[in-house]
């Protein structure tokens, strides 16, 4: 028996939104864009199999989330430079396939039913692509002028998932490629070879995560609310110990007293991230054992990103007051934020690091110790 197949396109990238990682590993709630988009085909049972297209640096990640989300058997098939030639190369690993559909792996909150309508439309007529049909109304400009109103009832506007009888999709791709034709979806090629393509209605639910927007519009879907979060911390100086703060290593006479590195303005940030999420403390999570003896608060702020991941929580920003006499931190602060930033994988701009003294007043006036609040922000 031939089998049904899916190809989920996964190259793509995350410029758009500003983003230097792929926008496919996004977490939107509990799952990344990627993981929702698989979750989606697993639920819908139509496919024997399941072609992934990744882009080169990001196939550990697209594996990885496939072997969480998949047990249907799935093939890897590096991508191209357009979309296009992405899915040509997936189709060369899907020979002997009866249906193929194609999905953008960015619409994360495609639902079984629509794939599963998208199949069963394409056994029917041979091609089938989803879609929403047009509200708006829509007009031709020439010169910046409005020359003509087209017939609303007449439009839609196509998404995917798109399935196709692999002997129609194979040969619209080889023409094309003869042609030098270079479409901007699977229906556009097959339309080429005058095989009409049946509709199927998707709802206003399918949406693309292409731009920031989108993935506040994709929370908003998926639920997810705003939390916030406070944390406090204070260390006694102490000889012979290194100053750390912010991950930088700062030159002083003294340095901070701690079981860890007590870097304070970092465990003020770890406590902050995790009350916003409910998840306790640092030290319910990172105790005063031997596994955390001098161990580097950069490393423990990562893995407290890992632990809100895990529960379902995304950073969305972080403000860091030091308290402290001195000495002053005003020329490590870039150095500070971006190490927070990559820790917790957000951008430089959402992380706000600054410094004040109390004037001489209590024990940082004195230059005993020093402490650090920290407001954060999660979605969840």
């Amino acid at each position: 028996m031939a089998e049904t197949v899916a190809v989920v396109l996964a190259a793509g990238s995350g410029t758009r939104m500003g983003h230097s990682k792929n926008k496919m590993f996004i977490r939107i709630g509990r799952f990344s864009v990627l993981e929702r988009s698989f979750a989606a085909f697993e639920q819908s049972g139509c496919f024997d199999r399941i072609v992934i297209v990744y882009r080169a640096e990001d196939k550990n990640e697209t594996e990885a989330a496939a072997k969480r989300m998949l047990t249907t058997p799935f093939t890897l098939v590096e991508g191209g430079s357009e979309r296009q030639f992405s899915v040509g190369n997936a189709l060369r690993a899907v020979q002997g396939a009866d249906i193929v559909a194609v999905h953008d792996g960015a619409r994360c909150f495609v639902t079984p039913e629509i794939i599963r309508a998208c199949v069963e439309k394409a056994r029917e007529t041979g091609a089938a692509a989803a879609g929403t049909k047009t509200r708006d109304t829509i007009k031709v400009t020439d010169g910046g002028l409005i020359t003509e109103t087209l017939d609303r009832s007449r439009l839609v506007n196509i998404q995917t998932p798109q399935a196709f009888r692999f002997n129609i999709l194979k040969r619209a791709h080889e023409t094309a490629e003869a042609d030098g034709f270079l479409g901007t979806d699977e229906s556009s090629l097959v339309e080429r070879l005058g095989i009409p393509v049946g509709f199927v209605e998707a709802g206003g639910g399918n949406i693309k995560i292409t731009t920031r927007e989108d993935v506040m519009l994709g929370r908003i879907i998926a639920g997810e609310t705003v939390r916030t979060g406070t944390g406090y911390d204070a260390h006694r100086f102490a000889e012979d110990r290194p100053l750390i703060l912010g991950g930088v290593r700062i030159p002083h006479s003294r340095g901070l007293l701690g079981h860890s590195d007590a870097d304070v303005l970092l465990h003020a940030a770890m406590d902050a991230l995790l009350g916003a999420a409910a998840l306790g403390d640092i030290g319910v999570h990172f105790p005063c054992t031997d596994e955390y003896k001098d161990a580097s608060s950069m490393v423990l702020l990562e893995r407290t990103r890992e632990i809100l991941c895990e529960n379902g929580f995304s950073v969305v920003n972080i403000d860091v007051t030091l308290i402290m006499q001195r000495p002053k931190i005003a020329p490590y602060v870039d150095e500070m934020r971006n190490n927070i930033a990559k820790a917790l994988n957000i951008a430089v701009e959402a992380v706000s690091v600054k410094a004040t003294t109390t004037e001489g007043m209590g024990f940082e006036g004195r230059e005993e110790g020093a402490s650090a609040m920290a407001v954060a922000t999660v979605l969840g």
